[in-house]
């Protein structure tokens, strides 16, 4: 309905138009409402005067997932039975990301769908829910710049220029290669894999020819990503895998940092919400927002604090009493931290007893879930070989080399970290080895309580712009609630020190011991049944179980120790000072690779250029800072980049260099399993196509999808793990993958199978959840004693464990939670070096001003007088850079803006609505409106991403000369990526990484602001 006639049908026909599209229906006593809103849908169910459940002839209801976002809710969707298409989508109930309490998988779904109604009032407490952008996806399918077909570029890379060609003309030419495009020979996929020289014999400890096709992918699609992952890895055989969470927050998760997932909203009393806003870009919009409204409703005794550069809308002026913004100038929030651990240490508000706890089993005796290594012993000789590492048992004749050294809390001795006792958290002094010697040693928490001391508070508070009495305040009510109290961020906060943000943001968390507490935070087990299970492998189908092909040398993106690199030995061999290593090493220990760093690789020919790339549902020059105008031409040009294939339903910034497109499947057309983010709960989303896909089909009357692009080359390059005898099941007998359902419906199977098996559907459930649908793709696949509990768990949309509470006692259930050590020091960054310096990180978080990748301060070569000006950016609630394809999205503003606080535009004499240019040190530029207020923090601009897209629809395209006109909703607003800073201290292209996890920096970069 247009909002003219929305507004003249009155507020009471308003309300009514509002109700009838989101609620199941009663037919007693309705008028027909229809004439008040005429474009309403007409009812999911009805209820009748007898309380039974009557679906809509017209309509069916299928499970399915949302990828609105990466948290992946499970959803049940309307689909139109004449069009076949999804009309509109609300919450699963049974997943644990749309109802607080979701049902039981016993409860079958026509008793689920009645609780959903407004019979016997039990509607608005089940309410099964779905977040705004998760509404608006629908509008995927049918987007006038979806592309459906295969695609060859006509013309030059870039020109948006193509022609649809048959999926076989695209397998043949992409494998065999040959002068494709009139512009000379190109090597196909057939050729770079079975070439079995070195890619570059003058560094041949990166592998050999193979290792030069690319793979980029978004991995937050987890069961397609594993299918991707399987060709690239187990298949092919190359290291060169990229993926947006380097771009995004890899620094969260690295060198065995063990960070907080989630905050206990349902119990915490007080929650601070660094970097991120609850409800609005956590990991979960939908239940966070839901547990943040009954916190805020239902107990006074809760309270949350949100630091952040910008003020968003989760600080609402009806719940001030209950929360605060405190505005952080961008990247400073180590300094923050720090700030708060001196004042907590000391002032002695730490959980003594908790950190006194040196191991898993007396955590336990003495009732925790998880301890620390505060207690550990660091020696402190610089002369000896454990210098700045945990001194061992065996070194002073108590134990073995993997067992560590504490001071007992009662006798003040030394003793084995295996002790059942209390430790000593303060200590430092001289031990005797068994070897007769002496060495000095230190507890972990005392070099942590000398770290933070080692600046005043004054300067932790300049430096961060918060006043030392508001920090003072923040790290008293953060210990004044017990366990009932948590620090969380999301996605790391993507700034050169991230790495030292992490650590001390995670000892903060350790000083409450509210980790997996109630109220605490949570730090969970992946809360994925696939984790719990190995899927992948039993109990009925091992999908592994074919020869896979040995990863040989490092990735182009250098992830590894340079210690172990032909470089390293060469310059030692030759005499030569091994430091600094020609192009930065990365040491996280659990490698997300940088798609960026990737394509930086490939622009500096180092270690050499890739001869094929293909990018399946990412956009890396899009979204990776200050990548685009370093790495395109060399993406452009096929001299350097033999061959782009892009597998995608959209041309958008990075695929519209490709060769050969791909048309991919959006979501309710595929298959897919998955976790719900932040759900709390053990479980795994899973679903089949529940729509016809809209992409061309092969020969075999297949949908072309990615799933079958990979087989088919695989196939066609004789790889192991598809066509014939890809894999085994259980007793050994060999299974063919020739479909992508030949490889789902027996993960699901294993899926369902894990642990206790699902019982079998009934008639009833079938057909109301429209899986009778499916059966016949699953019994063609499954023997018949396996059919039944694997579409049972399609009729619930997924597997998710019954729990009768979240908690066992005091801590979240066993099943929950992560048994894990606080690292207070880190032992693991000791055994790494930096590799332009040669020296080992430090085992404690630093505070430090920012530093390029040679040490250089960064405000040293981009000095505040020609840059006054540091970027933050950040995700608003619906937009992100996907879902400029949804009209319902863009339709709530087509522009972003430069936001600043009005002190600072003054400053600049500009004020809202003024058009204003950013400057960054690099040169380039980029120009946009000025929104100025009190809701930045000073010395900071702010603009969210999602916006300035050049290609997405935001242009023309050319297709077989019809020209597809682009749209203006989509070019709106700015995007700072684009234009964003490398670091000058590396050779050729570079990126603003952290230095270690190799995150790229989206916050921080200095720049300027001058009116238009």
């Amino acid at each position: 309905m247009k909002r003219r006639d929305f507004l003249k049908s009155g507020p009471i026909a308003a309300a009514a138009a509002v109700a009838s599209g989101t609620c199941l229906a009663s037919d007693s006593n309705r008028d027909d409402i229809s004439k008040y809103a005429p474009t309403s849908l007409s009812p999911e169910f009805k209820v009748n005067s007898s309380g039974e459940l009557e679906a809509n002839p017209d309509q069916r209801m299928a499970f399915s997932m949302c990828f609105g976002c990466y948290s992946t809710c499970a959803v049940r969707a309307r689909i139109d039975n004449a069009s076949d298409q999804v009309v509109r989508v609300a919450g699963n109930p049974y997943g644990a990301a749309a109802l607080t309490t979701p049902m039981d998988l016993a409860t079958p779904p026509r008793e689920a769908f009645q609780k959903l109604s407004a019979v016997a009032d039990q509607g608005l407490a089940n309410r099964a829910t779905l977040c705004g952008r998760g509404n608006s996806v629908v509008d995927a399918f049918n987007d006038p710049h979806r592309i459906t077909q295969c695609l060859k570029r006509v013309g030059k890379r870039g020109e948006d220029k193509w022609q649809t060609i048959s999926y076989e003309q695209l397998l043949e030419e992409v494998t065999e290669g040959g002068d494709l495009f009139g512009e000379g020979p190109v090597a196909g996929l057939k050729k770079i894999h079975r070439n079995n020289a070195l890619a570059n014999p003058d560094f041949p400890d990166f592998g050999p020819s193979r290792n030069q096709l690319l793979g980029t992918a978004c991995k937050n699609q987890f069961a397609r990503k594993q299918f991707f992952d399987r060709f690239l890895f187990k298949s092919w055989g190359t290291p060169n895998h990229g993926v947006k969470s380097a771009y995004c927050g890899v620094s969260s998760g690295s060198m065995g940092i063990t960070s907080a997932s989630a905050i206990d909203i349902n119990h915490c009393e007080f929650a601070i919400f660094i970097g991120s806003n609850p409800g609005l870009v956590s990991d979960n919009a939908n239940i966070s927002a839901r547990r943040m409204g009954n916190a805020l409703t239902s107990r006074k005794n809760f309270k949350y604090v949100i630091i952040d550069p910008i003020l968003r809308a989760s600080t609402p002026a009806a719940s001030h009493e209950n929360s605060e913004w405190i505005p952080v100038r961008t990247g400073s929030d180590t300094a923050l931290m720090f700030a708060m651990l001196q004042y907590i240490i000391n002032q002695e508000r730490y959980n003594a007893d908790f950190l006194s706890i040196a191991n898993q089993k007396a955590a336990e005796t003495f009732g925790e879930v998880n301890h620390s290594n505060a207690t550990y012993l660091v020696v402190r000789d610089k002369d000896h070989p454990l210098y700045n590492q945990f001194l061992t048992a065996s070194a002073i004749g108590l134990g073995d080399e993997n067992t560590q050294v504490v001071i007992d809390k009662a006798s003040g001795l030394p003793v084995a970290s295996s002790t059942m006792k209390k430790a000593k958290l303060l200590f430092n002094g001289q031990l005797s080895l068994t070897d007769g010697s002496s060495v000095m040693v230190e507890t972990a928490f005392s070099l942590l309580k000398k770290r933070v001391n080692e600046k005043t508070m004054d300067d932790y508070a300049n430096h961060c712009q918060i006043p030392v009495a508001k920090i003072e305040a923040l790290a008293k009510e953060f210990t004044s609630h017990g366990r009932k109290a948590g620090i969380v961020n999301y996605t790391g906060i993507s700034v050169p020190d991230s790495i030292q943000f992490e650590m001390a943001l995670t000892t903060l968390n350790a000083m409450n011991g509210s980790s997996n507490a109630k109220g605490g935070t949570s730090y969970h087990n992946g809360s994925t049944m696939s984790g719990k299970y190995n899927i992948t492998a039993a109990p009925l189908y091992d999908l592994m179980a074919f020869e896979h092909t040995r990863l040989e040398g490092f990735s182009a993106e250098r992830f590894g120790n340079y210690e172990e690199s032909h470089e390293y030995r060469e310059k030692v061999r030759k005499g030569l000072p091994p430091y600094p290593a020609n192009n930065p090493w990365l040491v996280n220990d659990k490698p997300l690779h940088n798609s960026g760093s990737h394509l930086i690789a490939h622009a500096n020919k180092d270690p050499y250029q890739f001869k094929a790339w293909i990018n399946w549902s990412s956009n890396p020059i899009y979204g990776c800072p200050g990548l685009a105008n370093q790495v395109e031409e060399s993406i452009k040009d096929p001299g350097q980049l033999g061959l782009m294939i892009a597998v995608d339903a959209y041309l958008n910034e990075t695929n519209q260099y490709a060769d050969y497109f791909v048309p991919d499947l959006v979501q309710y057309e595929q298959w897919s399993m998955a976790r719900m983010g932040s759900s709390l709960v053990v479980g795994e989303s899973a679903c089949a196509p529940i729509v016809e896909p809209r992409t061309v089909k092969n020969q075999h009357n297949q949908p072309v999808c990615m799933e079958q692009f990979v087989i088919d080359i695989a196939k066609r390059l004789e790889l192991k793990g598809f066509g014939e005898n890809a894999f085994k099941d259980v007793q050994g007998k060999p299974c063919a993958l020739h479909t992508p359902e030949d490889f789902y419906v027996r993960l699901y199977a294993n899926l369902a199978h894990s642990g206790k098996p699902l019982p079998n559907p009934t008639a009833d459930d079938l057909k109301l959840t429209s899986v009778d649908r499916l059966t016949t793709q699953f019994s063609e696949r499954l023997k018949p004693e396996e059919l039944g509990p694997t579409l049972f768990m399609l009729t619930r949309g997924g597997r998710y464990e019954p729990l009768q509470s979240l908690y066992e006692g005091e801590f979240f259930h066993k099943s929950l939670r992560k048994p894990f050590q606080h690292q207070i020091y880190n032992e693991k960054m000791t055994r790494r070096k930096d590799s332009y310096t040669g020296q080992p990180f430090e085992g404690l978080p630093v505070f430090d001003v920012h530093r390029f990748w040679d040490g250089t301060p960064v405000r040293e070569l981009w000095s505040e007088e020609d840059y006054p000006y540091l970027l933050s950016t950040f995700k608003s609630h619906m937009r992100s850079p996907y879902s400029v394809a949804l009209p319902r999205i863009t339709a709530l503003g087509e522009e972003n803006f430069i936001q600043m606080h009005q002190d600072d535009a003054a400053r600049q004499s500009l004020k809202t609505g003024d058009k204003a240019r950013l400057t960054f040190p690099n040169g380039e530029s980029i120009e946009g409106i000025i929104q100025a207020d009190k809701g930045t923090a000073q010395n900071t601009v702010s603009i969210a991403h999602g916006y300035g897209h050049t290609a997405f629809g935001a242009r023309d395209i050319f297709i077989d000369d019809e020209r597809r006109p682009g749209l203006k909703s989509r070019a709106g607003g700015i995007s700072t990526n684009a234009i964003s800073a490398g670091d000058p201290t590396c050779r050729g292209a570079s990126l603003m990484r952290e230095s270690r996890s190799g995150a790229a920096i989206r916050h921080s970069i200095p720049l300027r602001v001058e009116k238009v």
